[in-house]
């Protein structure tokens, strides 16, 4: 007698669990009862130490969907992860974490709505909470009151400039499998994301087209005491992340105008100023640190008007000197185009060499509209030499040599004052303050 033929595509249920015990049957449960009955049920056992392989060799004897990959030695989150997506067979993924829970009819809905959905390699659907206990803590809101297409760059724009995700965590989505690159799956610039893996996922998805979502709500998502989110640890390379992942987004495509850039480093910002009282005295400000040097290294960036010629991840580009240079200098000076740049250097000869060093990159810059530079009425015999020799050293710039004895007297509002490190001439009038280094601190 001939099988039917299996009509159903193949979808791989991927559970990565450690010390489990307590909710992993009931993860177990809500996968072997779906309604679509094609699948292959993974789970990655971290080394586990508390009763998680006796429940799985248990599970695995009653339904032979249940496939066990034992790690001996705890390998962690990302690697646990991995080898399951690696040795998932399923046209489509769903990953389950090991306390959540599926409604009946997830796999089917998202597997054939994404079906339904040309291009689409992502499917998600709204989300409840519960407790440690199983009861409901609420339902997290719609992203729309109707199921059907997303298109992908408007939800991933969404979710860069609200550094919020709004599809949900790892449980909550189901996805083409050929559509992920597992050589880059946790790595968006050359390094592993520490927390926020869900979103560097969807945002690869969402990129390559739009998304299928309904607003039935076909997981829940469990919140216990044993979770870790709001340890500082977590709270600190999260913020890190979500950086990262904007700079990712932009390199993807996300984000194509600078005011949506400038928004979602900017809500970065905010979310790390509230977070930092959650770090309390613990050593994890470092991430932290970093996550809010990035951000600002990036607006620097975007109000420098460089942002379409960066080459590179942020996490790089903020460390090499073009634009480590620009943080060396108070930021308000590329904030906007000063009329006028005064210098008043001491007139001799490294110090007027420096300064018109300094015009010289103030105007490749276009900082200043018109580069003046002021000596004492008496020294203006012995100055001209000296200026006329640092300008022939290199690009030809327009400089006008001016006589004052009190050069502060000049400046006007909104001027640009180019002073010697720890200098005091401009006697604070400038609007703006530009730093030049002299001799052994000369760049």
């Amino acid at each position: 007698m001939e099988e039917t033929p299996v009509t159903e595509p193949l979808v791989s249920i991927l559970i990565p669990t450690y010390n489990g015990e307590r909710h992993l049957k009931a993860a177990l449960r809500s996968a072997r009862e779906q309604s679509h009955r094609t699948l292959e049920i993974l789970v990655g056992d971290d080394g586990s130490t508390d009763r998680t392989p006796e429940i799985l060799a248990a599970a695995a004897a009653e339904d032979e969907r249940i496939r066990v990959i034992r790690h001996e030695t705890n390998v962690g989150a990302h690697d646990n992860l991995s080898g399951l997506f690696e040795a998932a067979r399923g046209e489509f993924v769903k990953y389950l974490l090991h306390d959540d829970v599926l409604a009946t009819d997830c796999v089917r809905e998202l597997t054939r709505g994404l079906q339904a959905t040309p291009g689409a390699a992502l499917a998600f659907s709204r989300r409840s909470l519960i407790d440690e206990n199983g009861r409901l803590l609420g339902e997290l809101a719609a992203v729309r009151d109707r199921q059907g297409p997303i298109d992908g760059w408007e939800l991933g724009n969404s979710i860069l400039e609200s550094c919020t995700n709004s599809i949900g965590e790892f449980t909550t989505v189901l996805f083409r499998r050929d559509a992920v690159d597992l050589a880059t799956l946790w790595e968006p610039d050359g390094r592993r994301i520490d927390v926020v893996t869900d979103v560097k996922v969807w945002l690869d998805l969402l990129a390559q087209g739009p998304a299928f979502y309904t607003p039935r709500v076909l997981s829940r998502f469990r919140q216990h005491a044993g979770q870790n989110t709001h340890q500082p640890w977590t709270i600190a390379r999260g913020e890190r992340d979500w950086v990262r992942l904007i700079d990712h987004g932009i390199r993807l495509g996300f984000l194509p105008e600078v005011e949506q850039r400038r928004r979602a480093y900017s809500v970065l910002l905010q979310h790390a100023a509230a977070r930092l009282v959650s770090l309390g005295s613990s050593p994890d400000h470092g991430p932290w640190h970093e996550a809010v040097f990035l951000a600002t290294a990036a607006l620097v960036e975007i109000d420098a008007g460089v942002t379409d010629d960066a080459t590179g991840p942020l996490w790089a580009r903020a460390h090499e000197p073009q634009l480590l240079g620009r943080l060396t200098q108070q930021l308000e000076v590329w904030a906007r185009t000063y009329p006028v740049a005064l210098a008043a250097p001491a007139v001799e000869a490294a110090e007027i060499e420096a300064t018109v060093k300094a015009l010289r990159e103030i105007a490749a810059a276009g900082v200043a509209e018109k580069l003046l530079l002021a000596v004492p009425s008496s020294a203006v015999e012995s100055a001209v030499p000296l200026v006329e020799q640092a300008l022939a050293a290199g690009t030809d710039i327009d400089v006008e040599l001016v006589p004052a004895d009190e050069p502060s007297t000049l400046l006007a509002h909104p001027w640009l004052a180019v002073v010697p490190r720890g200098g005091r001439w401009h006697a604070d009038r400038a609007a703006a303050v530009w730093i030049v280094d002299v001799g052994p601190h000369a760049g």
